[in-house]
């Protein structure tokens, strides 16, 4: 892509916040209902820990819809396959609203995650492809909206709720939120001319990884955010477990740590969006692996509340740019086929968070104080790829820039 065709105006970031409230709104889509798990329990008869798994058949379907998003490019345009998903999410929520069996509930959060994980992919993939030069900020600004989803979406059920509103309309009201991110896709894209409005290319494999030597370092940029991944989830999934259990915290002072620690993040990451471009994104991702490394481990041998609750905000601030880093380095390592890239990216990463609990639970059966120390260890392991990529990337830098001449 040639400068003269680049851009980097506020105006055109603000363009993006159809493409950023996508992000927001997918963990609004699933988290709201853990608050209000005991009401729907009482109001359908189904148990709260039945109940819960709505969110595990959310997430599988999350996965599946990033492998499958690129497929639907073939026959439609991005914007067609956005506003077509958004409907049907409309349409879900509405009936979720009637629902009172426990299948039913299921396979609707099954196929919900399913259209959320393809409209995801198809606007990260705009993200990606756009004329916005600095893509590493981009990323990261577009990745924020995530941990925002997940302060907020707790927030709307339990409002309601403690308001005297049932919890049916919490569905209602995501309803309109989705709504309204439809409108602005429309007012925004519609009509639009470039990349978002056209047809995906039909690429074949072999034309996207043409380049041994780009091909290694998308592979080590795939493999540090697997291992990334598992230390997050570790981190936001065990750690109130842990210190309720190993640490005798209250519920209250355990669940915080997972609010301070979201609310870190989101601060890292508008921290790395400003430092995004003037540094190197390796070394970056190099700094923030070690901020990670060394909170957390200052962090778990904690028995004070106040102590672990301050730790927690810096593991916050190391966690907090390096998927959204990682996301934009391995996306764009090829010019083309970036929707490919982008679903490939997103599977090393969901894999990584699928396979935490596993860990957690097989640890935890010896120690819970080594369940938890997973997370530094599996940082490790991302903090060395980082370097195995920067030593790389440094002795075969003359072909690896041959990238956008092919």
């Amino acid at each position: 892509m040639s400068p003269e065709n680049t851009k980097d105006s506020f105006i055109d970031y603000l363009r993006e916040i159809p493409n950023f409230l996508s992000v927001f709104l997918v963990p609004i889509l699933f988290m709201t209902v853990s608050p209000m798990l005991i009401e729907m329990s009482k109001s359908t008869g189904i148990s709260t820990g039945d109940l819960s798994l709505v969110m595990t058949f959310f997430s599988i379907g999350t996965i599946v819809g990033q492998l499958t998003s690129v497929i639907y490019n073939r026959k439609f345009s991005k914007l067609q396959i956005i506003i077509t998903g958004y409907i049907l999410i409309v349409l879900i929520l509405v009936l979720l609203s009637f629902t009172d069996t426990k299948l039913l509930f299921y396979i609707q959060y099954l196929v919900m995650g399913y259209i959320a994980g393809v409209v995801w992919i198809q606007c990260t993939t705009y993200i990606l492809e756009n004329r916005i030069k600095n893509k590493d900020r981009l990323t990261t600004i577009f990745l924020s909206f995530y941990p925002i989803g997940n302060m907020i979406a707790p927030l709307i059920s339990s409002t309601l709720i403690k308001n005297g509103l049932n919890w049916r309309y919490s569905y209602y009201l995501i309803a309109v939120m989705v709504f309204v991110v439809v409108i602005l896709f429309l007012v925004l894209k519609r009509g639009g001319k470039g990349i978002f409005v056209q047809e995906e290319e039909r690429i074949p494999i072999r034309k996207i990884f043409f380049n041994r030597n780009l091909n290694i370092v998308f592979i080590l940029g795939c493999f540090l955010l697997f291992f990334y991944c598992i230390s997050e989830t570790i981190m936001v999934v065990w750690v109130p477990t842990f210190l309720r259990t190993a640490r005798s915290f209250d519920i209250q002072s355990a669940g915080l740590t997972v609010t301070i620690f979201w609310f870190a993040v989101l601060i890292g990451r508008m921290a790395v969006s400003f430092f995004a471009g003037r540094f190197r994104t390796n070394y970056l991702l190099l700094l923030l692996s070690i901020v990670a490394i060394i909170s957390m481990s200052v962090f778990i041998p904690q028995n004070s509340v106040l102590l672990s609750l301050l730790f927690i905000g810096f593991v916050g601030l190391g966690h907090s740019g390096i998927i959204t880093l990682g996301v934009s380095s391995t996306s764009t390592v090829y010019e083309k086929g970036r929707g490919i890239l982008a679903s490939m990216v997103f599977a090393a990463i969901n894999a990584g968070a699928s396979l935490a609990p596993f860990i957690t639970r097989s640890l935890s059966k010896i120690s819970m104080t080594l369940s938890v120390a997973a997370a530094p260890f599996f940082m490790i392991f991302t903090m060395v790829l980082i370097i195995v990529k920067i030593i790389y990337e440094r002795k075969t830098r003359d072909k690896i820039d041959i990238k956008k001449d092919s």
